[in-house]
């Protein structure tokens, strides 16, 4: 009967361990699509979901510093480069992951195994795609011999 209503401290609570969710915001007169990242959910790997310790602010150039979120919910924000975007089989997610950096930490392409993504970069990974997304297609393609391009226009 209808979804739950969630205020968005709830919401990213509730979602932080769902991030492939879609969701939609009361703006005051109708509920419109949005994105887990424009409302403020970050992922945190390690630390059992907490901030790393050992990352006091990420620096990144700000030259072309801007608003990066869209008017569509669902266009990714490619430009920014805090995010990283995951395929999943429920479409594209960019996401604000926040790595490990402690002395013993694993490297970020490890970190994002760890979490189920396989990284499309093993330096400084920026895309990943979810192992559902990856075994849907490799079954896709076995049985039907799609192919990427068709299985990511489906």
């Amino acid at each position: 009967m209808g979804e739950p209503l969630f205020c968005t401290h709830c919401c990213m609570t509730v979602h932080s361990s769902m991030p492939f969710h879609r969701i939609s915001q009361w703006t005051g007169g109708f509920f419109e699509d949005t994105s887990l990242t424009k409302i403020g959910l970050e992922i945190h790997i390690g630390h059992q979901g907490k901030p790393c310790p050992e990352v006091t602010e990420e620096w990144y150039d700000t030259d072309d510093e801007g608003d990066y979120f869209t008017e569509d919910p669902w266009v990714p924000l490619v430009n920014d480069p805090q995010t990283t975007m995951v395929v999943d089989t429920s479409g594209l997610h960019s996401l604000m992951i926040r790595f490990c950096w402690c002395t013993n930490a694993l490297s970020p392409d490890m970190q994002l195994f760890k979490m189920g993504l396989f990284p499309v970069s093993f330096t400084s990974p920026k895309t990943a795609f979810t192992f559902a997304v990856l075994d849907d297609f490799l079954l896709d393609n076995l049985e039907c011999g799609t192919s990427a391009m068709n299985y990511y226009s489906k």
